[in-house]
């Protein structure tokens, strides 16, 4: 099981986060005094990390099994120990282009100052993976425990064009669930328009239920791990052209989501290559190849 959203929830004091190694399943993990990168386990309150700023307005965070916060010892060993911000107990985060932060914690340097030394995996590929202090930065998720109707949910273009997991996606696309909580999480955003990507097209009577609430539904049939064709990316389009705030989901809300979003930008004449795709959640060649189809056929219009 994956932490929820993406890994660039944005730091909030007073709220609680899941630390992954960023792309991965892998999460920051209290072990005593110790910090491991171990799987995600829904609800595991040592993977559970709380948000607080000490008196010189630094980012901390606490333990949720431990109540220790996130720190350093002399050397460059990554420990959860104290229970009180100490001169050196708090952290940098630094938001990095192709998603997720940065982490670094400072070291005392002098008699005044400090440098900053960045958290960095060892040995993650081993049966004890473990955190160290060194010189090279890495990807680190910070995903925001949430609300879990819509498990991902996160805007794209700020009430416009939102992406997320399905309601109440657990696994299976026949997960989904339009109900009166689902439709108050949506309505509570602004949402107006629903473009699903999930192999399971939602019943009449949940049909009945969004164009209630004045939200329309389109379902564009896409299997995990393939690729739409050329008219369902026209679908999308056409879907979103001329809606209002719009949210894109299929199951877990990653490859299917991803193809989706980026034919949307695709067809509003950005320019995207493979990176922007994989930043986007696309998963595989085939969708990587369909998408590349669908730009060279918007740019000979």
């Amino acid at each position: 099981m994956f932490p929820p959203g993406r890994g660039n929830d944005c730091l909030e004091v007073g709220h609680k986060f899941v630390i992954s190694l960023f792309g991965t399943s892998m999460v920051f993990t209290a072990e005593g005094e110790d910090v491991r990168l171990r799987e995600y386990e829904k609800g595991k309150m040592s993977q559970i990390w709380a948000c607080e700023m000490n008196s010189d307005n630094r980012y901390g965070m606490r333990n949720g099994a431990t109540g220790c916060l996130l720190g350093r010892d002399n050397n460059t060993e990554v420990l959860c120990q104290v229970k009180r911000h100490k001169l050196f107990e708090w952290l940098t985060f630094t938001r990095l282009s192709l998603g997720g932060y940065s982490l670094a914690i400072p070291c005392p340097e002098g008699t005044l100052g400090y440098k900053l030394d960045p958290i960095q995996p060892t040995g993650y590929e081993s049966s004890s993976p473990s955190l160290k202090l060194g010189t090279a930065f890495h990807q680190f998720g910070l995903h925001r425990l949430k609300d879990s109707v819509f498990r991902r949910f996160e805007w794209v273009v700020p009430d416009r064009l939102a992406r997320s997991s399905a309601p109440y996606y657990d696994g299976e696309d026949s997960d989904e669930s339009i109900n009166e909580t689902s439709i108050e999480f949506l309505v509570n955003r602004g949402i107006q328009n629903i473009i699903s990507m999930n192999s399971i097209e939602i019943s009449p009577r949940e049909r009945g239920r969004l164009n209630a609430a004045n939200i329309s539904y389109s379902h564009i049939k896409a299997l995990e791990f393939t690729a739409p064709t050329q008219e369902q990316f026209d679908q999308v389009w056409n879907a979103y052209e001329k809606a209002g705030a719009t949210i894109v989901y299929c199951g877990y809300g990653d490859g299917r989501t991803g193809m989706a979003i980026s034919a949307i930008q695709l067809f509003e004449g950005r320019t995207l290559t493979d990176l922007d795709y994989r930043a986007n959640g696309v998963q595989c060649p085939c969708q990587l190849e369909a998408l590349s189809v669908l730009s060279e056929r918007l740019r000979r219009r």
